[in-house]
C-alpha cells in the first residue's frame, strides 16, 4: 500500500473534499430517483421520464473520445475539471428552475435539455479527473482516495435522505426542486477545491504522440487488455442498468416521500458502508473488485427475480425492495471503484486519457444498445430485463478475473 507524502496528502484531501462535494450533488440529482420522482409528480410523461437515465449515463461518456485531444492540450487538467463542474452548476440550476417555473410537458423537455448540457460538462471532469488522479496520487492510494470521497458523500446524502421523508406530500415536488437549486452550490464548492489541487505542469515534449481518433479506436483491437476490460466493463452495466428496475418493481407501494426517501437512504448508505473498503481493495487488485463486485449484484438481482416471481407477500412489504436496493449498491459500489482504478492505474500519461476516452465513448453506445434491447423486454415484466442484466454480471465478472492490469 502506498504511503503519501506530505505534498501528497495536502492535495488526497483537496480532491476527496471536492469529490465529496461533486459526488454528494450527484446524490441529491439523481435521474434514477430524485428526478424521475420530481417530473413524475409533476405530471410529466413516462415517454420523457424514461429518457433521464439513458442520457445522464451515456451523455457523459460518448463525448469523451472526440474530446480528448483538446484536454490533452491542458498542461494542467485541474482546470479543464473546474471548467466542467462550473457548467454542471449552471446545469443543475436549470433542472430545479424547470421543475419550479415551466408546466409539466415543457418541463420535461427542458429538463432533459439540461440533463444532456451537464451529462457533457461531466464528461470533461470524467476525463481529466482520472489523469490529475493519476498525476498527483501515487499507484495504490488512488482507490482510498476515491473510496474515502464516495463513503463521506453517501454518509451525508443518508442524512439529506432523512430530512426528505419528513416534507409534506402536497408541496414535495416544489420542495425538492428548490433542493436541486441548492445542490448546484455542491459544484461550486468543489471547483474551489479542486482548484487549488497542485497539479505538476505536464511538458509538451514529455507527452507521448497522440492518437487519432481512429487510433484510439484500434487500441481495443490491437492492446488485449484493454479489450478485455472493455468486455468486462461492457457486461457489468448490468450492474447499473438494472438499479432502476429495483425501483420500479417497488411501485405497487406508491411514490410517496417516505418511499422516495427509503431507496435515497438505501443509495447513500450503499455507498457510505463500502466505499472506503472496496477502494482500499482496489488499490489491491482492481480486476478482483470489479469481479467480486459483479457477482454480488448478480445475486441480489437473482434474489430479487425470485421475489418478483415466488415471493409476492415478501413483494408487498415495504422495506423488501429498499434493502434489495441496498445491497445491490453494495455490489454496484465494487464495480465503480474497480473499473475506475483499473483505467487509472493500467496506463500512464497520454495512453491514460487514450484508455478513459476510447473506453467510455464504447460503453455510452453499449449503454444505448443494452437500452434499446430492454425497451420492449420491460414492456413485459421488468423482471425479464432483471434476470438478463444478471446473467451479463455473472459473465463480467469472470472475465473482469483475467484483466489484472499488472500482469
Amino acid at each position: 500500500m502506498a504511503e503519501l507524502d506530505k505534498s501528497q496528502k495536502r492535495d488526497a484531501r483537496r480532491m476527496i473534499t471536492a469529490l465529496t462535494c461533486t459526488k454528494l450533488g450527484d446524490a441529491l440529482i439523481n435521474p434514477k430517483t430524485v428526478l424521475t420522482w420530481m417530473l413524475t409528480q409533476l405530471g410529466t410523461s413516462s415517454a420523457v421520464v424514461s429518457l433521464l437515465v439513458p442520457i445522464r449515463e451515456s451523455g457523459s461518456m460518448l463525448p469523451q473520445l472526440f474530446i480528448s485531444d483538446w484536454v490533452k492540450r491542458a498542461p494542467r487538467r485541474k482546470h479543464v475539471f473546474v471548467a466542467g463542474a462550473l457548467m454542471q452548476a449552471v446545469a443543475v440550476v436549470a433542472m430545479g428552475a424547470v421543475a419550479l417555473l415551466l408546466p409539466p410537458t415543457t418541463a420535461g423537455l427542458v429538463m432533459l435539455a439540461a440533463v444532456a448540457v451537464f451529462s457533457g460538462a461531466r464528461a470533461f471532469c470524467s476525463i481529466s479527473a482520472k489523469d490529475v488522479l493519476g498525476k498527483t496520487i501515487p499507484k495504490g492510494a488512488r482507490g482510498r482516495v476515491t473510496g474515502l470521497a464516495a463513503t463521506i458523500s453517501g454518509v451525508v446524502a443518508t442524512a439529506a435522505a432523512l430530512a426528505l421523508m419528513v416534507i409534506k406530500e402536497d408541496s414535495a415536488a416544489r420542495t425538492l426542486a428548490w433542493v436541486v437549486v441548492g445542490a448546484s452550490l455542491l459544484w461550486l464548492l468543489g471547483s474551489f477545491f479542486y482548484g487549488r489541487i497542485d497539479e505538476p505542469e505536464d511538458d509538451p515534449a514529455d507527452n507521448e504522440a497522440s492518437a487519432d481518433l481512429m487510433g484510439r479506436l484500434r487500441l481495443v483491437r490491437d492492446d488485449g487488455l484493454f479489450r478485455r476490460f472493455i468486455v468486462a466493463r461492457s457486461l457489468l452495466l448490468g450492474s447499473a442498468l438494472a438499479s432502476p428496475l429495483l425501483v420500479v418493481l417497488a411501485g405497487k407501494q406508491g411514490s410517496s416521500m417516505l418511499a422516495l426517501g427509503a431507496f435515497v437512504i438505501a443509495s447513500g448508505l450503499a455507498t457510505a458502508t463500502s466505499s472506503f473498503l472496496w477502494g482500499k481493495l482496489a488499490d489491491r487488485a482492481s480486476h478482483l473488485t470489479m469481479a467480486l463486485g459483479g457477482f454480488i449484484t448478480a445475486l441480489v438481482g437473482v434474489a430479487a427475480l425470485a421475489i418478483g416471481w415466488w415471493g409476492p407477500d415478501w413483494a408487498q412489504r415495504p422495506l423488501v425492495w429498499p434493502a434489495i436496493f441496498l445491497l445491490f449498491n453494495l455490489g454496484y459500489a465494487g464495480v465503480r471503484l474497480g473499473r475506475s482504478t483499473w483505467v487509472v492505474d493500467a496506463a500512464e500519461g497520454d495512453r491514460r486519457t487514450d484508455y478513459v476516452s476510447a473506453s467510455n465513448t464504447i460503453i455510452a453506445v453499449v449503454i444505448l444498445l443494452f437500452g434499446a434491447l430492454a425497451a420492449p423486454l420491460q414492456a413485459l415484466s421488468p423482471l425479464v430485463p432483471l434476470g438478463g442484466y444478471s446473467v451479463l454480471c455473472v459473465v463480467g465478472g469472470v472475465v473482469a478475473l483475467k484483466a489484472d492490469p499488472d500482469r
